[in-house]
């Protein structure tokens, strides 16, 4: 009778092992899945931002271009300075502390 319950005991133990196994490859699966997801929002994200910088730095550059610019000064009426019309100002110094 002794050797019949060490069976069953041990049949029940693995049973449960079995089962905890298959939930932990389970719930394993899932967190995979997850991250998954996850990295291929963060590489979408990535990407989407990668092209907006790229956007903008073209942007930027077509606005500080020479030949844009030359021709929004011909429209407001600016040249360029002559001899001696151009002043370099300089920050004033700090005011003495009280």
């Amino acid at each position: 009778m002794s050797k019949l319950k060490g069976w069953v005991a041990a049949f029940f133990f693995s049973i449960a092992g079995a089962l905890v196994l298959g939930l932990s490859s389970v719930w394993l699966n899932i967190e995979r899945m997850d991250l998954a997801y996850d990295l291929n929002k963060l590489e979408k994200e990535l990407a989407s931002r990668t092209a907006l910088a790229a956007k903008l730095e073209l942007e930027r550059n077509n606005l500080i271009s020479p030949y844009r610019l030359k021709r929004l000064a011909s429209v407001y009426g600016l040249v360029p300075v002559g001899p001696g019309q151009m002043r370099i100002m300089t920050g004033q110094d700090k005011a003495p502390d009280k």
